[in-house]
């Protein structure tokens, strides 16, 4: 291919293969010393002719003073590297990666540990992460769910023991010794793998190909992540396997506090045979001296039960009771016990994955309780802390147990008052830990942290699409210092993003009505993808199994209120419901107050099934199919009339699309008539789906009457005391919920 270069006065110096890599170097003028400056030139730069062309993003790049550049243009892409000779607060900060474990095969009960080389003790970090990325072994994935455990080894000596005594002519003894490192763990995260048949045996959408990102804040560890050191990855399975791969992520920067110094409390595995011989023997209170500079403290306590071979299911399957206590006052309790295994992202699995558990889920991270310590004492002060679990007893084959890693960080001085910072886009995002909840066309949402001293009280985002129209939206309420919180932004635009970029980008602007000390964390970007298009007359054929009182399904807007929705109420029952939308965003959503689903597995409650169809002429078709083994909930976002993201007018952001038709359902066809109504209105529905409750609301949601109607099959409504204008009525059946629009006239 022709090689060519382009270049301009001072820069860009672009050189590269015609339509293929190229790479950019800008020179900028001595004399432009600001960051204003600078940049200002740089986007006098990319206006002139040789980049008009082509729509540009910036965005930084890791460990290099540089910025990255796509230009895009119809028929093809180029990529380029504009390499700065300064550095900008706006670029992301500098970014080190550690790998450490790669893909290592863990296939049986032990340790495998690897040698990690981590930065210098001269560098400061603002924020460490850690992703572990679990996938099948080599040779397949394991059916059972078995717990990982990742441990930072910092070395504590040597010990030495006599390895052999010879005697020597002479009658001299010649003693070998052997010299061992002494090592303590420190436990860093938790996972439980999940139950991997389907990975195993590539079925339903998994294979051995399968891969899952677990991601744990280390910045605690960060003055320990220093030189050479060891990581221990723990798998205590029976059998084979799973892979582990873990990067370490260093954002170099101030840290929000300094860490003086981390220490064990209790660290392992302990059985429970009775409240006091747990309490006292196994676990028993520590006295640790307070390290010199500590101004504030942090418990971190890390725990998860198991064993369930007993007469009460313990430590799995029973919800205990914790206490944790420094010098006799309570700092922290709990229950030990996760209540969402039915929100798993990673569903389906083989096993018992839904059942709620002691602190965890298959094939989720072991959540991480944090407790900041109001009085830490004076440097030099020895302390008690304590951890007292609830008192329970127990018979059977096996003792519960659990795993606990209780540990106190020591901190100095706070360095940083005011960070707000973006953790992850929820949505729309194409991460394999919201799935459930993508693709949307309505309400983005992200979760962030208060990791500054000062209690965050607003904040104002802009959201939208890079180099494209944005929204801006002040967010109010209360996050403390490492409270972390999901916000949900009112909807963009839709219309605007440009399809062939389909991504969205979320920016925090200020921190309580200033701008935030950290910068780099203020922005995320994700990719966007498109939900189904349903048309606008559907039905939906719900089979119930055993437990058909336990369910709700429905049709939903935007703003989450119910266009339609029901309680099943009957047993192995088809129960069919026509539904007619106007143009519009809404979602499906079946939720289970037992968080089992509609398969017949692990409880024996029978199959049901939920199926979307269309007619077509004369006949039907199925357009979705929800699987039954979701667990507490399935839900999917779709639009009606349009494909997305060519949605019709909002107007402005977080309004509704607009559209003037009716929506209503048929299910034996609840009526109004005459509506037009003058003085009354009759609401007609059928001997089997009684009318209890008629509630009147104006247009601005206002409810201005509210009518029990006795369950019957027809109810006729007052209208006089209405003035002429459009209503909506909210009618409650006995098996769902109807709003109808009525409209009142002289």
């Amino acid at each position: 291919m022709e090689k060519w270069t382009a270049q301009n006065h001072f820069g860009p110096i672009c050189s590269g293969r015609q339509l293929q890599n190229i790479r950019c170097e800008i020179s900028l003028p001595a004399q432009l010393g600001t960051h204003n400056s600078r940049l200002q030139n740089i986007k006098q730069i990319l206006n002139r002719p040789f980049f008009r062309s082509f729509s540009v993003i910036l965005a930084s790049k890791v460990r290099m003073k540089q910025i990255y550049l796509q230009l895009f243009s119809p028929n093809f892409i180029l990529h380029a590297f504009l390499v700065l000779l300064f550095s900008s607060p706006l670029l992301a900060n500098d970014t080190l990666h550690v790998r450490v474990h790669d893909k290592v095969d863990m296939v049986w009960f032990e340790s495998y540990d690897q040698d990690g080389v981590f930065p210098s003790a001269d560098k400061e970090f603002h924020r460490v992460w850690m992703i572990a990325t679990l996938g099948c072994a080599s040779g397949g994935c394991s059916d059972w769910d078995y717990t990982v455990n990742f441990h930072l080894l910092e070395n504590r000596g040597f010990d030495s023991t006599i390895a052999s005594i010879d005697t020597l002519p002479g009658g001299e003894l010649d003693t070998i010794w052997s010299v061992d490192p002494v090592r303590e763990e420190f436990e860093i995260g938790r996972l439980i793998t999940p139950y991997g048949g389907y990975m195993a045996t590539g079925s339903l959408g998994f294979n051995n190909d399968w891969t899952h990102r677990y991601r744990y804040d280390v910045t605690d560890f960060s003055h320990m992540l220093r030189d050479t050191k060891t990581i221990r990855a723990f798998y205590s399975g029976w059998s084979a396997g799973f892979s582990i791969t873990l990067d370490f992520y260093f954002i170099e920067g101030t840290p929000p506090r300094e860490v003086v110094e981390v220490k064990n409390i209790i660290h392992g595995s302990h059985n429970y045979d009775d409240a006091e011989t747990y309490n006292e023997v196994r676990t028993p209170p520590v006295d640790l001296v307070t390290p010199e500079g500590t101004t504030q403290a942090k418990i971190r306590y890390l725990v998860s039960g198991h064993g369930f071979d007993n007469n009460v299911v313990c430590a799995e399957f029973c919800p205990r009771e914790y206490y944790l206590r420094v010098d006799g006052q309570l700092v922290g309790n709990g229950l030990i016990w996760k209540d969402d295994c039915g929100l798993n992202p990673l569903f389906p699995q083989g096993g018992t994955w839904v059942y709620d558990r002691a602190n965890w889920c298959p094939g989720e991270l072991v959540p991480l309780r944090e407790y900041e310590l109001d009085a830490i004492g004076n440097p030099g002060e020895t302390l008690t802390f304590s951890l007292d679990l609830e008192e329970y007893t127990w018979s059977g084959n096996q003792a519960p147990s659990y795993i606990t890693s209780y540990q106190v960080v020591y901190y100095g001085d706070w360095n940083i008052r005011r960070d707000a910072e973006l953790l992850e886009i929820m949505a729309p995002s194409t991460h394999e830990d919201h799935l459930r909840m993508n693709p949307i066309c309505s309400n983005p949402m992200v979760r962030l942290r208060n990791s500054g001293a000062d209690d965050i009280e607003s904040i104002t985002f802009e959201y939208g699409f890079p180099d494209g129209h944005s929204c801006i939206y002040l967010w109010e309420g209360m996050l403390a210092y490492s409270e972390e919180g999901v916000v949900e932004l009112p909807q963009p635009l839709w219309s605007e993003m440009d399809e062939d970029k389909a991504e969205f980008f979320v920016r925090i602007l200020e921190v309580n009505g200033q701008a935030d000390e950290v910068e780099y964390n203020n922005e995320l970007r994700s990719t966007v993808e498109a939900p189904i298009m349903l048309p606008e007359e559907f039905v939906i054929n719900f089979t119930t199994n055993s437990r058909s009182d336990d369910f709700t399904y429905g049709i939903y807007r935007e703003d989450g209120t119910a266009i339609f929705e029901r309680v099943p109420g009957s047993p192995n029952t088809l129960h069919s419901d026509t539904i007619l939308l106007p143009t519009g965003c809404y979602s499906f959503r079946v939720w289970d107050d037992q968080g089992l689903g509609l398969t017949d597995w692990p409880t024996g409650q029978g199959n049901g099934s939920i199926v979307l169809r269309r007619a077509i002429g004369n006949f039907w078709t199925n357009i979705r199919s929800i699987r039954t083994d979701f667990g507490t909930e399935s839900s999917f976002n779709f639009t009606v009339g349009y494909t997305f993201p060519n949605e019709p007018s909002r107007g402005d952001c977080g309004e509704p699309i607009t559209n003037t038709v009716e929506t209503s359902f048929t299910n034996g066809e609840i009526e109004l008539f005459p509506n037009p109504a003058t003085s009354s209105t009759l609401i007609k529905s059928s001997y089997w789906n009684p009318i209890q409750k008629v509630s009147v609301f104006g247009v601005n949601g206002e409810l201005i009457q509210s009518n029990k109607a006795g369950s019957a099959e027809e109810f006729r409504l007052d209208t006089s005391p209405l003035n002429p204008g459009v209503y909506f009525l909210k009618i409650m059946t006995g098996r769902q919920t109807a709003v109808k629009k009525l409209m009142i006239v002289d």
